[in-house]
């Protein structure tokens, strides 16, 4: 017997160690690594327990009190092993959250680890049904002994039921390290059963654990060198598997604004002792909080910290938290300097549910002005606006499928012929998921897509069937406007599908004009006047939009082939009001010297529209005059006056 000892000694050393490396390495922050923990504190228990009984034996009869105490400890230790075990397993896929949802699997996790305690503690010693001191002083197992090692057991089939369920959160290598364990655990249970006087139990369950810190936790591949928080890689782990689980949690994001200047006026080593200085006052406020939320430095100036569903109730509170201390200033020497730390709360799936665009909304976050305040993630950005990016493929087939695309025009008054002459035809969806869609937005979207000139096809053909109605020429317009963003001006196909439109309709190109917005690029111009001039060389009329709102040249509108501008809304407004009128009438005076038209969008009461009769600008187009209308009610409008 005594020589068997040897190997609780032996599995005591590698726990005591084991304790020393968790705590050196870090290991004691996050959910997971508390369970890990709690598993290596009841193994260490179980093995001083079992170190216990094996000497008080030695020593013979007597010692009764204390033979049971130590037994107890040892038994109920290493039976409880197997359901804290599950627990980490939860932990490591993330499924507490579900646990606690449901009430009866709370239950089904506490029962029976309940009746393990009570049989141990409270039945056995007046019962002797798990075990019992013969009247030699030994040790002897009772009826129901092997019942409470199944019931033990049953934990750990349900931990690895579950991991397999998960299996693609992990890979490879965590993987088998867990099933190694498994394997260990029962190879161990199976030849302590067959060799009841050799005690090796523990000391494999120790060797399981080693696979456990250095194999599963992995802290290596998770924590930031420097800092000692956990990394971006491991911020992308957690996310996805946060994610891929459904559960609900809190990200507090932090983006040093400043952190660029910073580099540049103190140096790249004095930045990073300002961010490891941060990241030991984010741990301490975790300690100090005493909140288990998990710590990450993403590189760059930018922090995370994620609180799980325990904290749903007060995730508010704690990114509050974290923004004092993020805001606070650093002391450099004998020199406070001001980090500019933005930081936002975003709840997932809340506020975003989408990983990849979480990672991406540092980016966002950066470009706020620093006010030192916490935000918000739902007043930073369109939730629905992200999720037609996401599904604009999906909106856009179906749109087509059902046809659910339609077009309306709004009618653009002349101030010389006192009447509608012509009309901006405008894209409408409506689609059963984001309700109605702005023209705008949606072109936007789709030109991340080729299905971008697919609409451009449609809005051309269906224009195209309007002028050739007989409708059309009792409405004398002389033209209907489609507007063409720069991806759809470039595109190369766009004057072969144009006229093969206009043929198949017998219309002619001047009953079409396109209006045309800039760009920034040069070299984006380049190509889209390639096609500009194209059209306009077969006689379709060009008009520039958006004017006052984007990037206009003087030296582009001169090289441009066209027959008119079109005012923003926007520029008009604010161009009416006195202060602005020096620049809004210079603007009208330019375009009446280069004698083509001008028109003004967004004319909304009679007072614009007198001012900018005033003002001598040619077409006047807004709500004041008519809302767009389909082409029937456009019909009946122009017609019926």
């Amino acid at each position: 017997m005594i020589s068997f000892v040897y190997f609780d000694y032996c599995a005591l050393i590698v726990e005591i160690l084991l304790v020393i490396s968790l705590i050196v390495r870090k290991m004691m922050r996050g959910r997971v690594n508390r369970w890990a923990f709690a598993l290596l504190v009841d193994i260490i228990i179980s093995t001083i327990g079992d170190i216990a009984a094996l000497e008080l034996e030695t020593l013979g009869p007597g010692n009764i009190i204390w033979k049971y105490i130590a037994n107890t400890v040892c038994l109920l230790g290493t039976t409880m092993t197997s359901v804290i075990f599950c627990g980490y397993l939860f932990a490591m896929i993330g499924i507490w959250h579900k646990v606690r949802e449901k009430k009866h699997l709370v239950y089904l996790f506490n029962i029976p680890a309940a009746v393990i305690v009570t049989l141990f503690v409270v039945v056995n010693p007046f019962t002797k049904i798990v075990f019992f001191i013969d009247g030699a002083g030994d040790y002897q197992r009772g009826p129901i002994f092997y019942v409470l090692y199944g019931i033990a057991y049953m934990y750990t089939v349900v931990g690895y039921c579950e991991l397999i369920k998960y299996r693609r959160l992990f890979n490879r290598l965590k993987l088998i390290s867990v099933f190694m364990v498994f394997f260990i655990m029962i190879a161990a249970s199976i030849y302590q059963a067959m060799k009841p006087l050799h005690n090796v139990q523990l000391f494999f369950t120790a060797a399981a654990f080693v696979i456990i810190v250095f194999g599963v936790l992995s802290p290596e591949e998770r924590l930031h060198g420097s800092t000692g928080l956990y990394s971006m890689n491991a911020y992308i782990q957690d996310i996805n598997k946060y994610h891929n689980l459904g559960t609900p949690i809190g990200v507090t994001l932090s983006v040093m604004t400043n952190y660029n200047a910073l580099i540049e006026m103190l140096g790249y080593f004095t930045v990073q002792a300002i961010i490891i200085d941060i990241a030991r006052r984010l741990e301490k406020w975790a300690y100090e909080s005493r909140v288990d939320v998990d710590l990450y430095y993403l590189g760059g100036g930018r922090f995370a910290v994620i609180a799980d569903e325990r904290y749903k109730e007060n995730v508010l509170t704690i990114s509050q938290g974290v923004n004092a201390v993020l805001t606070k200033e650093a002391e450099v020497g004998e020199m406070l300097v001001k980090v500019m730390n933005n930081v936002c709360y975003i709840g997932m799936p809340k506020d975003i549910d989408d990983p990849d665009f979480l990672f991406s909304f540092d980016g966002r976050l950066e470009t706020e002005v620093y006010s030192g305040e916490l935000r918000y993630a739902e007043k930073l950005f369109d939730k629905k606006r992200f999720e037609l990016r996401r599904d604009i493929s999906k909106v856009i087939d179906r749109a087509f499928t059902e046809k659910r695309f339609s077009l309306h025009f709004q009618p653009i008054y002349s101030v010389k012929d006192k009447r509608y002459v012509r009309a901006e035809a405008f894209l409408r969806l409506n689609d059963p998921d984001f309700g109605e869609i702005k023209p705008d937005l949606l072109i936007q979207e789709a030109e991340k897509t080729n299905l971008v000139h697919a609409v451009t096809v449609f809005v051309i053909e269906e224009v195209c069937r309007f002028i050739s109605m007989p409708e059309f020429l009792l409405l004398g317009f002389e033209f209907v406007e489609i507007n063409l963003s720069p991806a759809q001006c470039m595109w190369s196909d766009l004057l072969p599908v144009l006229l093969s439109s206009v043929k198949n309709c017998n219309v002619q190109p001047k009953n079409i004009c396109f209006n045309i917005t800039d760009v920034e690029s040069p070299e984006l111009f380049s190509k889209m006047k390639d096609n500009i001039d194209a059209l306009a060389q077969i006689g379709f009329i060009i008009y520039m939009d958006d004017f006052g709102a984007g990037i206009f040249e003087v030296e582009r509108i001169a090289k441009m082939p066209l027959s008119g501008i079109k005012l923003d809304r926007v520029f008009v407004k604010e161009g009416l009001k006195s202060e602005n009128m020096a620049v809004f009438e210079g603007s009208l005076r330019m375009i009446s010297d280069l004698e083509i038209d001008s028109v003004a969008v967004g004319v909304e009461d009679e007072d614009m529209e007198t001012r900018l009769i005033d003002l001598k600008c040619n077409y006047l187009q807004g709500y004041y005059f008519c809302r767009p209308l389909e082409k029937k009610e456009l019909i009946r409008f122009i017609l019926m006056g």
